[in-house]
């Protein structure tokens, strides 16, 4: 992305995760239920609707689907790109953590294993997609799989946690925030059998790590919070290595 474009990312989230990590801390009243009219709470929803906007425009101006399948290696260029490397190198130690303290936690209960299980076999086909890439190799399929079977394991897991909250306002942003990191690992894997396109990917991927930060914003475990900053680090380093131009 251009330096503009950056500037822009960090502005829309720089305010989104302030605006709910404030919401989090004074949005709701001692019953546990949201606060009627609290300002923060609109707002944040009308930054994030802009966001999604001006992301979406933006992206108009990039190339449109292909046809035809092609390496990641063509549209991503890792090597000799330190930032890239570093923002996807960390955010997948962090989603590596993230899991390992996830199976900590886990004992005598099924799902919270599984979830760090998953992340921690995403993590490892995270890293190897990245020194693939940047060796100039060809990326096995299976390793941009994993990562969207262990999203889709981690939207059940939030889901069904969430479900039990009857108070919107504190769990819409963790269920879009996982929803749109799976659209967005799903469109990175579709670069290699023909079926993506970097108009969508950038949008969609910016608005992931946005939401992400968001999601890591709220009050919760250490877990919680390497999984979210790990996964929009990920997504970040994608974008510092994406080609759009070419």
């Amino acid at each position: 992305m251009k330096k503009t474009n950056w500037l822009i990312w960090i502005g829309f989230t720089a305010v989104s995760a302030g605006l709910r990590a404030w919401q989090t801390l004074a949005g709701y009243e001692a019953g546990g239920l949201a606060k009627r009219g609290f300002v923060p709470g609109i707002l944040l929803l009308f930054v994030l609707l802009a966001s999604a906007v001006c992301f979406a425009v933006r992206a108009r101006s990039l190339p449109g689907k292909r046809a035809d399948a092609f390496r990641l290696s063509e549209d991503f260029r890792f090597a000799d790109n330190l930032p890239a490397v570093l923002l996807a190198v960390t955010g997948s130690f962090l989603v590596l953590l993230g899991g390992g303290l996830y199976v900590l936690r886990a004992l005598g209960s099924l799902a919270p294993m599984l979830l760090g299980l998953f992340a921690a076999v995403a993590a490892a086909c995270g890293l190897y997609t990245v020194f693939a890439l940047y060796r100039g190799d060809e990326v096995q399929s299976l390793a941009l799989l994993a990562p969207i079977c262990a999203l889709v394991v981690f939207v059940v897991y939030v889901y069904r946690a969430d479900a039990s909250d009857p108070v919107l306002a504190r769990t819409y942003i963790e269920i879009l925030a996982v929803a749109a990191l799976t659209f967005s690992a799903a469109q990175r894997a579709a670069f290699v059998f023909g079926g993506s396109a970097m108009r969508c990917y950038v949008s969609v991927s910016e608005f992931a790590a946005l939401l992400a930060l968001c999601a890591a914003a709220e009050e919760g475990t250490l877990a919680r919070a390497a999984l979210y900053i790990g996964c929009a680090a990920i997504e970040l380093g994608f974008l510092a290595a994406a080609k759009p131009e070419e």
